[in-house]
């Protein structure tokens, strides 16, 4: 049986497991029959009679707020990026993907920072 839900993070470099049209997956199965099918269970590449896909979102996760391997549950263009990595979420394409505003550093301004320099 193959488990599906199992987290596998792939590589956006061609140093990956398989790379196949331009994109890197990390597994495959051949329990799906037809493209259509393989798009829809698990939004991979059909070629050859194998299904390859790079993960499996869980059912109570937008595939929108999943980024390796871990679902965000909050989405944001107020956080640059230094800000999205120091409360330990993912930045892409202007958005902060993250769990919770968890500033372990200074909060100014709605940002997160690692340190304060002060004048004297």
């Amino acid at each position: 049986m193959i488990d599906v839900f199992a987290c596998s993070c792939y590589y956006t470099s061609r140093a990956c497991k398989f790379y196949l049209d331009g994109e890197c997956y990390e597994n495959y199965t051949t329990a799906v029959s037809s493209k259509a099918d393989c798009t829809a269970r698990f939004s991979g590449y059909f070629m050859a009679g194998r299904c390859y896909y790079r993960h499996r979102v869980a059912a109570n996760c937008s595939a929108e707020y999943y980024h390796w391997c871990t679902c965000y549950s909050n989405r944001s263009t107020t956080y640059n990026n230094d800000t999205c990595y120091n409360i330990g979420g993912y930045h892409t394409d202007n958005y902060c993907y993250y769990i919770t505003f968890d500033c372990r550093g200074y909060v100014a301004n709605q940002q997160c920072y690692r340190r304060v320099n002060t004048i004297i």
